[in-house]
């Protein structure tokens, strides 16, 4: 991990004038760089836009009427919720083709197989004083009121799953917390052990699968199958990055290599090596380091692969956007390159997705194949957050 680390400051004292946005997300302070040291691409992806607009409901805007238009217009809401995602901007969440706006600002989005799960307060940083409210969107629009205390921490949600998980300290040990979003009711918790001093939130980081949950502790990522009632600790997994999603996970960097080794959560063998562009190697640092920063999408099946990271210039202004991307199927290992440079976050269904404020646009394309389809719609005022990345700091 200090070799991993040491190339992220390495970086960072490279390109100070005009940082790419991961590495700069990672040293933009000391307390910041402790909880991402292994939190890998898949934590680091925060952009912040600042956009233009008006927020209106509903969302749809029934301009230029293509075929993607009308699709879009025609779609149930569970069908816009899959394919079109959710994002934010503001205290605004737009959810497939509705929108709902809540009180307080929207710290972070989790998708669930039931909707969005939001998190707000007083401020949009998720590591500010204060308490932090969490609002369940159904698809259609309709919200349901979670009584979560989880403070500073990382929750595990998946698309597939109708549930929560996280960890909290007790006593000397950890719990296991697993909630159910149909009834808001705690329904498994089990203790355990070990050591976290990796990262700076109140407990180690969780990711959520099937009936599973894994916690990543300083010895790896200890899984807790409450099902079975079961905890074991998965191997070879000390010093991994927070890199995994639906019951898959990654290791890179710390084996003298920046590639992708994706692993599943339930089987030993290795599912998918994917190769990281490199950078010459360094007079002052040894070993090979990626110039690609990767992240899984949501439900597991792609990796994408940013090679440019955003440019800001004064006043944390965006100057260039990140980009071109390639995204590659784990399954196969197929690459696809997708052009232009934008901020890309995600759809529960694996779509990537982005937003343009000032065209009143969402895009979402299938990375796959790379084919994309825009649609009109309300984005609103405010900063914008994406679903599908990580907003925690």
């Amino acid at each position: 991990m200090t070799e991993r680390l040491a190339v992220l400051l390495h970086r960072e004292a490279d390109t100070l004038s005009i940082p790419p946005a991961p590495v700069d997300r990672i040293v933009n302070n000391g307390r910041q760089r402790s909880r991402r040291r292994r939190a890998g691409q898949g934590m680091i992806g925060l952009t912040i836009v600042c956009v233009l607009g008006a927020a209106l409901s509903p969302l749809v805007v029934g301009r230029d009427e293509t075929p993607a238009q009308r699709q879009y217009v025609a779609a149930s809401a569970s069908e816009a919720y899959q394919r079109y995602g959710a994002f934010s901007t503001g205290s605004t969440v737009h959810i497939g083709n509705h929108d709902v706006t809540l009180p307080g600002k929207v710290k972070a989005l989790y998708y669930t197989s039931l909707g969005v799960l939001v998190r707000t307060g007083a401020s949009a940083s998720t590591d500010s004083a204060g308490p932090s409210h969490y609002t369940l969107i159904h698809p259609d629009g309709s919200t349901k009121g979670i009584d979560l205390r989880m403070g500073d921490r990382v929750p595990g949600t998946d698309p597939s799953s109708p549930d929560v998980a996280y960890a909290e300290p007790t006593g000397d040990h950890w719990s296991l917390v697993v909630v159910s979003l149909v009834t808001g009711t705690e329904v498994a918790r089990t203790q355990v052990d070990g050591a976290f001093t990796w990262g700076g939130w109140e407990a180690p980081p969780v990711t959520l699968y099937s009936d599973r949950m894994a916690a990543l502790f300083d010895r790896g990522w200890v899984e807790f199958d409450w099902t079975a009632g079961t905890t074991r600790t998965i191997p070879g997994t000390a010093g991994a990055p927070l890199d995994a999603a639906n019951g898959r996970y990654a290791l890179h960097h710390d084996s003298g290599s920046p590639d992708w080794r994706i692993y599943g959560f339930d089987s030993t063998g290795l599912i998918r090596t994917i190769p990281v562009a490199t950078a010459p190697p360094s007079s002052t640092l040894e070993g090979p380091f990626g110039t690609e920063y990767g992240t899984f999408s949501p439900d597991g099946r792609y990796v994408r692969l940013e090679s440019n990271g955003a440019v800001f210039g004064p006043g944390n202004k965006v100057v260039s956007e990140p980009g071109p991307d390639r995204f590659v199927s784990v399954e196969t290992g197929t690459s696809v390159r997708i052009s232009g440079q934008r901020f890309y976050g995600w759809t529960p269904q694996g779509r990537t997705l982005s937003v343009d404020a000032e065209h009143d646009t969402i895009t979402t394309c299938d990375p796959g194949t790379g084919a994309c389809q825009s649609v009109h719609a309300h984005v609103g005022a405010g900063s914008v957050k994406l679903g599908g990345l990580s907003y925690e700091s």
